[in-house]
């Protein structure tokens, strides 16, 4: 009885402490909504009560908030695609040839993404004025690249590496060329893979606020940076409610694609070692 009493002390223990976990987590998501679809709040025998109001996400549907969110989407999309498109034969031509300073390589790409962004920023907004492409969609996409593309190489060479060498030459044997191979068989096996990488490639470019404030002025500034934007204007007043609403929208499509590639992720996470 008292090994069950213990058993049962300790079960209720864990689902408060579970509970509390979720309530940090989820109140400021809560709060973020709740201001975004509520006005100037009325006070009604000393409580206070917010009215719905549904004008702040429409007043995200104009203006600058309009572009920062199309902006985000286009600059996160063709972050995504071309992180891996160069990624994908870049991890296995790192795990299965060998090529001078094939590991030094390697470790650079990882050294580029532990750096502070803050290192770059300097240079970056001296060469992108001088070649022209400061606040433009490629000086972004071009900086944003530096610190995907490493570890989108280092999530795929790692499933690649777990995958073994004996199916590529049972493939090369029974007569297949080395693109039937890369194509139709090795893709194929590294799709869990491809879903980590896609999420990750994605979350930095849609939630950067550093480079899209520093690298960006009004025609390619990211929803992230809008917000900074707005949550600065605290001398002219700070538009909560849009500013809400447009926060909100921020975890939209990173829920979305969390949800699709949920199983590719767990995978990706389980066997490919990473």
């Amino acid at each position: 009885m008292a090994a069950a009493r213990k058993d049962l002390l300790v079960n209720i223990l864990k689902v408060i402490f579970l509970a509390f976990i979720c309530l940090i987590f989820i109140l400021p998501v809560y709060f973020t909504f709740s201001v975004s679809i509520s006005s100037k709040p009325r006070i009604n025998a000393g409580a206070i009560i917010p009215d719905f109001y549904a004008g702040n996400w429409i007043e995200i549907t104009k203006g600058y908030w309009k572009s920062g969110i199309i902006n985000s989407a286009i600059v996160s999309l063709s972050c995504m695609i071309i992180a891996l498109v160069i990624s994908i034969p870049a991890a296995y031509a790192f795990v299965r040839y060998r090529f001078m300073a094939d590991k030094h390589l390697f470790f650079w790409f990882l050294t580029n993404r532990m750096a502070p962004p803050v290192v770059f920023s300097i240079p970056y907004l001296m060469i992108w004025r001088g070649m022209g492409i400061w606040d433009t969609y490629q000086g972004l996409i071009l900086a944003y690249m530096v610190f995907e593309i490493p570890i989108t190489i280092w999530i795929l060479a790692s499933f690649i590496a777990s995958i073994p060498r004996e199916i590529d030459e049972a493939v090369l044997i029974d007569g297949y060329g080395t693109r039937d191979l890369f194509f139709k068989f090795i893709l194929p096996l590294i799709k869990p893979a491809i879903g980590v990488a896609m999420f990750f490639a994605w979350l930095f470019a849609w939630t950067d606020m550093f480079f899209a404030s520093v690298l960006t002025s009004v025609h390619s500034k990211t929803l992230p940076a809008q917000l900074l934007t707005a949550l600065g204007k605290v001398g002219w007043g700070i538009e909560y409610g849009p500013a809400a609403a447009a926060g909100f929208v921020t975890l939209i499509p990173g829920l979305a694609l969390l949800y699709w590639v949920r199983r590719y992720i767990v995978k990706g996470f389980t066997f490919g070692r990473l």
